[in-house]
């Protein structure tokens, strides 16, 4: 939960039109004035203000229907101290506006600034945000933000803070990448599975490379027609797949993940069954590296 709340928390804020309800009351007040004093004590962090002002069954919404607590708002913030260092506000308004309903808000535009501490990305965020009155307390606050560089920074913190014991020689940092990826695999699949060899080719890259189970290796269009174009038309294949997936790694290669239960029967009417898992390398939507792994089926 407390990751949850960390990824969605970001002072921003909520464009709030004056429309045909508004009294045309609009104006610089000391409600405008508390909240300027708030977000400048949260950028300070200190959250003695929010303590104050907000009523403790506050609603938060932070860009979706979800709702937060006076108490989750708080905690989240002050994470941000935590993944960013040298908060602040490059520019900031903040205005009263009053509608017939007697409902009471304060907007604010700013400019938020942070460098995190995780991923030393210096960042400049534009937010909107809106605040309703009771009396004196807030009890309703919206806010809404662009999430790309706090999810970043979560992400590189919580990488970061675990010690697996060993250094990736490759990547250790993955993102769930195109879903569209995996659709060029399966229909490779699909292809074997209908023993059609141009279908096949037709997504594979030029320059392909295949790292074979059994250690050996080919490379090229050329090698790939050979070994494959005959294999592919003469033999029957079943193949099932069990689970595939897409990602993407810190270099920004997308690559495709398949777990796969096999059987290929020969023309000579022999048998084999194995379970693969076989890593898809993408490039302009074709397949340039295949890396397989294969298990064979006990009888």
């Amino acid at each position: 939960m407390r990751k949850l709340i960390i990824a969605f928390i970001l002072f921003s804020g909520f464009i709030f039109a004056q429309g045909p309800n508004s009294t045309g009351k609009i104006r610089y007040d000391k409600k405008a004035e508390l909240i300027k004093q708030l977000h400048d004590e949260y950028a300070n962090n200190n959250f003695e203000l929010f303590e104050t002002i907000f009523a403790d069954d506050a609603t938060v919404y932070l860009g979706s229907t979800q709702k937060y607590t006076k108490k989750q708002l708080i905690e989240g913030f002050k994470s941000h101290h935590v993944l960013y260092k040298n908060i602040s506000w490059g520019w900031l308004n903040t205005e009263t506006a009053t509608y017939k309903s007697g409902d009471k808000w304060t907007m604010s535009w700013g400019l938020w600034k942070g460098e995190g501490n995780y991923t030393g990305t210096a960042n400049e965020i534009p937010g909107h945000y809106a605040y309703k009155w009771e009396g004196d307390k807030i009890v309703t606050a919206m806010y809404f933000y662009d999430p790309t560089s706090l999810n970043a920074e979560v992400n590189a913190m919580t990488n970061s803070s675990i010690d697996y014991g060993y250094e990736a020689m490759y990547s250790s940092s993955w993102k769930m990448g195109n879903p569209a990826n995996s659709k060029i695999v399966l229909d490779i699949q699909k292809a074997a599975e209908t023993n059609n060899f141009d279908q096949a080719l037709s997504l594979i890259h030029p320059d392909i490379v295949i790292n074979n189970a059994d250690g050996s290796t080919m490379a090229g269009i050329k090698v790939f027609k050979s070994a494959f174009e005959g294999y592919i038309k003469e033999n029957k294949f079943k193949i099932n797949p069990m689970a595939w997936m897409s990602v993407v790694n810190e270099n920004g290669e997308e690559w495709v993940l398949l777990w796969t239960e096999e059987t290929i029967t020969a023309s000579d009417g022999s048998i084999s069954s194995y379970y693969a898992h076989e890593g898809f390398k993408i490039v302009d939507s074709k397949v340039i590296q295949v890396n397989q792994f294969q298990q064979p089926k006990l009888k």
